[in-house]
């Protein structure tokens, strides 16, 4: 009996996996298909705009989500059996996430018009912030604490097919730059649409008025992890919000591809933190952690060095130019960081409950991180791509080895318990 109870408990695991599996290596795919026909079409300084509006609109995705995801998928994987518990859950989840997003909406058109280089494009700007509306309805915490990444995969693929789809048939010339912003926001409102479908129709849940005191708590304690996130974007996409007046939009297309050849290294590690993150908060096997961290260190590590080995052909097929690969090779180092820090914040530190260190690590990269800006600002080392990338590869080395001696701590507090 207890054998077969192991197996399906496995299977459910596995299960989960190959959905988040699909689900992420297509979320990285996805953009990659249109890139090469976005830059060609738009040419790299517009579509560097583009990319400039994404990012942006992208801090703003943060304080909708504000690192619930995490949080709440944990809560939502103990009360997993309670409806009720479930609905105030997402209630008070989707209402704090559109006052938000109207709260937003005004501080980014604000902004916007604030910013002479911004104000000029200010259509493309506002039909971007439209993406963030699938920040406000889709909520990935609730089907991957109910190991049901399956609906998530489902919806995410056939909203992104349709606007990829849509950008071939639909942009043909550089007048049509509005249309990606706009084919994006579509897609992804209908994405969200369906997915209050599922939840209300599939799972069951219904909406609740559940007072200010769940939601407080859940704010509460997603900051960490908003926190987190923050700084990570910092360090990723603040550098292309600078490198668009310090060394130009031809460079921010750069910058975005090298990213996206990080975000899909980094998507072994990805996968096994949300599929395995409900065992570790359930469980806290700190044998199953080390195992997970070795696989994850060991596949991105391998992946990079493939990588690097392709390179030349990768940016000659997506920028059409040859280019200095040493900014992008330097680059790459960040996932072989990641794929042990990222599992130790959130599959240790906050699945054990110790949610402090992920903050504190966020205030120590932080300030290395603007040390290191501000010292090459003044010294007019600013003026390079190789100078972004560096600073966030430091950045991210400072963070690795401070959740590693926190990690170490962990283990020797817990070992007399196991």
């Amino acid at each position: 009996m207890l054998k077969k109870v192991s197996i399906e408990r496995n299977r459910g695991i596995f299960q989960n996996i190959s959905y988040i599996t699909v689900l992420q290596v297509f979320n990285v795919i996805a953009p990659l298909i249109t890139y090469p026909y976005l830059v060609d079409v738009l040419g790299r300084d517009l579509y560097g705009v583009f990319i400039t509006a994404q990012a942006l609109v992208y801090y703003f995705s943060l304080f909708i989500g504000w690192g619930s995801d995490n949080v709440c998928a944990k809560y939502v994987s103990i009360y997993r059996s309670d409806k009720r518990k479930l609905s105030e859950i997402f209630s008070s989840v989707l209402s704090v996430r559109a006052v938000v997003w109207i709260v937003g909406l005004g501080v980014y058109i604000l902004f916007v018009l604030l910013m002479p280089t911004y104000r000029q494009y200010y259509l493309l700007f506002l039909l971007t912030y439209g993406m963030t509306l699938y920040d406000v309805l889709f909520p990935q915490y609730l089907f991957q604490g109910l190991e049901k990444m399956k609906y998530a995969t489902f919806v995410v693929i056939g909203v992104k097919l349709f606007f990829i789809i849509l950008i071939f048939g639909v942009v043909r010339e550089r007048t049509d730059v509005y249309m990606v912003p706009l084919l994006y926001s579509i897609g992804y409102l209908l994405g969200g649409i369906a997915s209050l479908y599922i939840v209300f129709s599939l799972i069951g849940l219904k909406l609740m008025n559940t007072g200010r005191k769940i939601s407080g708590f859940l704010v509460k304690e997603s900051f960490p992890i908003f926190a987190s996130d923050l700084i990570t974007t910092i360090k990723d996409r603040f550098n292309i919000l600078l490198m668009g007046s310090c060394i130009g939009m031809g460079n921010v297309v750069i910058y975005d591809l090298a990213m996206k050849i990080n975000l899909l290294i980094a998507k072994p590690t990805e996968i096994l933190r949300i599929a395995l993150f409900p065992r570790a908060a359930k469980d806290r096997d700190l044998s199953m952690i080390r195992k997970t961290i070795l696989v994850s260190f060991v596949t991105a590590t391998l992946l990079v060095t493939v990588v690097n080995i392709f390179l030349p052909y990768i940016v000659r097929f997506f920028l059409n130019e040859d280019i200095d690969l040493l900014p992008i090779r330097l680059f790459t180092l960040a996932p072989i960081l990641l794929s042990i820090s990222v599992l130790i914040a959130f599959n240790v530190f906050v699945a054990f409950g110790y949610n402090r260190y992920v903050l504190n690590s966020i205030i120590i990269t932080t300030s290395c991180y603007v040390f290191l800006l501000v010292s090459c600002a003044f010294t007019h080392h600013l003026n390079t791509l190789l100078t972004f990338v560096m600073i966030s590869v430091i950045s991210y080395f400072v963070e690795f080895v401070y959740r590693l001696v926190k990690y170490k701590k962990i283990v020797c507090e817990l070992a007399p318990q196991g």
